[in-house]
């Protein structure tokens, strides 16, 4: 029972620790980039998020190593497609 409770409180102080990391704002936009620049970094700092949020949960003991390689794979493929959308997206705004 000691080690449940230690465990708990384990993952709540790193959840208060790792707060000001995970939640701050997301970097501002430049002007006149438009709402797809906006839209996809909104997209990819929720991408980071979930990233960050699966290799939390994986260290807490909340997902087993399969789960967490897959869910890690499938989250890490779709931030690296939406950086490269935004780097489309600012060749295309930069010619």
């Amino acid at each position: 029972m000691a080690y449940v409770l230690i465990a708990i409180l384990s993952v709540l102080v790193v959840a208060m620790v790792a707060w000001p990391l995970v939640g701050r704002a997301p970097a501002p936009v430049p002007v006149g980039q438009g709402d797809d620049r906006r839209a996809v970094e909104e997209e990819l700092q929720r991408s980071l998020d979930a990233i960050r949020e699966i290799e939390m949960d994986h260290r807490a003991g909340a997902l087993s190593d399969e789960d967490f390689r897959a869910l890690d794979a499938d989250e890490r493929a779709r931030a690296v497609a939406l950086m490269r959308r935004r780097d489309a997206l600012d060749d295309g705004a930069g010619q």
